[in-house]
């Protein structure tokens, strides 16, 4: 989600760059690339689909149309609250009852995001006005090898059973995607892989790290979440990384 936020804030700064310039080439393209709006291959085509979803679209469309620039604030106001939203709706969901359409982004809320909180008032004005703020192992200067595992994991990019079996040839429901390093009898997931599973392999792994591994049962769904967030990035991001690296 923060991808995606940054990539909106992105286009739209780039948009506003264009009609900014006094680059009459660049203004011959705007021109052109507005005319054929309606073919799939032109950046405009692209830009507008994107913006549908978005609530209070039409004003960010109408202006894209007629070459005016879009308020950078109010824009990321709008999708700021757009992405809530979408948290929000997600909340009433286990990652059980997710798994079927929108398993990941269940995933990546219980498991890596920041808690959106329920108290009255959490959500005030103060925080709503805040920049969307990437994740510490972004940051951070970490090997790329490391990063992208720790990226792959919160994205469900990864191979353990959950995930492969949800898009095999063969199927299989989400209670049966079970693991097959142990006789525990549960689902292959990321808080079981990482920090459960007996696997003589995975049992190594973790003795050798001098990490935090939260007890089973302890913190809920914010389990995994207390362990990714724990000070040592680079020791996590190393341990996810040789993880991963067993389920190739």
């Amino acid at each position: 989600m923060p991808i995606f936020s940054y990539w909106f804030r992105c286009t739209i700064r780039f948009w506003n760059s264009l009609l900014s310039s006094n680059n009459p080439f660049l203004e011959k393209i705007v021109r052109a690339d507005l005319l054929l709006a309606n073919r799939s291959d032109t950046w405009t085509f692209q830009v507008l689909h994107a913006l549908q979803d978005l609530p209070t679209s039409q004003q960010f469309l109408d202006a894209i149309r007629s070459r005016q620039s879009i308020n950078q604030r109010q824009f990321e106001l709008t999708l700021r609250e757009h992405i809530i939203g979408g948290w929000r709706d997600l909340d009433i969901l286990t990652p059980h009852e997710a798994h079927h359409s929108s398993r990941s982004m269940r995933i990546y809320h219980t498991h890596f995001n920041v808690p959106l909180g329920n108290t009255s008032g959490w959500w005030d004005d103060r925080k709503r006005n805040q920049k969307p703020v990437l994740p510490l192992y972004l940051r951070l200067d970490i090997p790329s090898n490391l990063s992208r595992a720790l990226s792959c994991l919160r994205l469900s990019g990864h191979n353990f059973l959950v995930q492969r079996l949800r898009h095999d040839r063969n199927r299989r429901p989400y209670e049966l995607r079970i693991c097959d390093r142990c006789d525990w009898r549960t689902i292959q997931d990321e808080e079981h892989i990482l920090l459960d599973c007996p696997h003589e392999h995975l049992v190594r792994l973790r003795t050798q790290q001098k990490l935090i591994f939260p007890p089973q049962f302890e913190d809920g769904p914010a389990r995994l979440r207390t362990f990714m967030n724990q000070p040592d990035i680079f020791g996590v991001a190393s341990f996810v990384a040789k993880c991963l690296a067993l389920f190739p």
